[in-house]
């Protein structure tokens, strides 16, 4: 597929996506990501 038309794509997914947020939708993903174990995805330093 050309670049340009995928771009385009994503750039039509992404505005319908954030046409149906609503302060409700917003409120509850900030809640689901603020609830995360973010260390448990993020790969730790190993000491050598």
């Amino acid at each position: 597929m050309d670049p340009k038309i995928a771009l385009l794509v994503m750039l039509i997914g992404a505005v319908i996506g954030l046409s149906h947020l609503s302060e409700e939708n917003l409120g509850r993903m900030r809640r689901q990501l603020s609830e995360r174990r973010w260390r448990e995805f993020v790969p730790g330093r190993r000491r050598a």
